[in-house]
């Protein structure tokens, strides 16, 4: 990732509507703001604060210095004075596994509150998001992070957040999912169009079919576990840019088999996270198959992003 480095203060207040779907125990950023930010002038691309709100494993706030951006902080803002007791923090670059090792890794953090007190955590240098319990809750209209220390990268020496959410007491009700299968598979010597990119938490990796529209096509979704669910969530297209989407095909209407009980969604022509309740469903895995497809305008396969549970 060739870069170049400009150093500026960058503030973007976000509607909650705009945000990334949040539930009961996830609270909001209202504003996220930063005092230094990585502007690649040659590639046109700005490593901006809001980034991290998203769920893209290809978008992600990079600090903006030509070291590796020690005392740097970006600071969140909420709706009114939460109570925040705890965050999850993707730290380090999640394009793959090759660029994750080689940008910088964060070592170290420091989160500091209005009221003067503050605390310092240690990271884990793992290629996984990490939840961390703060020391005790804390009722606050926004929280600074600084960045204190960090795991050199073999060839960059610039610091990436991916992404970054924050929790009530009720803590992250998102489910991990153990696996995932399909009945085809976009044919790939790197497997890149897997069945396992629908559970990896990114909405930029996607699971494509193999012949076909991908119509009658299904995959199969295994919990690691009976859980009992609220919510369930699919993103459904080509979503990096608009032709993208048009131009390939959608899912339009789909049956999900929760273990016996089925339920029929009619889904939007959109890129977006959609979300429907359940009513308390339980299941040990889900199938969810296409019953019907919009198609694209240029390429006739059938992408899906993510498939997501909350209890």
């Amino acid at each position: 990732m060739n870069m170049r480095h400009t150093v500026f203060a960058f503030t973007l207040s976000l509607s909650l509507s705009l945000a990334v779907t949040a539930f009961a125990a996830e609270i909001p950023v209202k504003e996220v703001s930063s005092n230094s930010v990585l502007v690649d002038r040659e590639k046109g691309i700005t490593y901006a604060a809001e980034n991290m709100l998203n769920a893209k494993g290809a978008s992600m706030w990079v600090e903006g210095e030509s070291s590796s951006g020690l005392g740097k902080y970006v600071e969140f803002k909420f709706e009114g004075e939460p109570e925040i007791h705890s965050f999850m923090i993707w730290a380090g670059c999640f394009v793959d596994t090759d660029f994750w090792k080689r940008h910088n890794r964060i070592a170290h953090i420091e989160l500091k509150y209005p009221d003067f007190t503050s605390e310092k955590i240690e990271l884990k240098d793992v290629e996984e998001g990490q939840l961390i319990k703060l020391a005790e809750p804390k009722t606050v209209s926004k929280i600074k992070l600084y960045l204190r220390s960090v795991h050199n990268g073999s060839t960059w020496n610039d610091t990436p957040i991916t992404r970054i959410q924050f929790f009530d007491k009720g803590g992250p009700t998102a489910v991990s999912a153990s696996s995932a299968s399909a009945t085809s598979e976009y044919a790939d010597a790197d497997h890149a169009y897997a069945p396992s990119k629908l559970v990896d938490g990114w909405d930029d990796s996607y699971w494509v079919n193999g012949e076909g529209s991908g119509e009658g096509e299904s995959v199969t979704v295994e919990l690691g576990g009976t859980k009992t669910l609220s919510k369930f969530g699919i993103t459904t297209g080509w979503g990096d840019t608009e032709s993208f989407f048009k131009g390939s095909n959608r899912a339009a209407e789909i049956e999900v088999d929760f273990g016996g009980t089925k339920k029929t969604f009619k889904l939007e022509d959109k890129p977006d996270l959609q979300v429907f309740d359940l009513d308390g469903v339980s299941a040990s895995s889900v199938k969810v198959t296409f019953k019907k497809v919009t198609k694209g305008a240029s390429h006739d396969d059938l992408y899906v992003g993510e498939l997501r549970f909350w209890e």
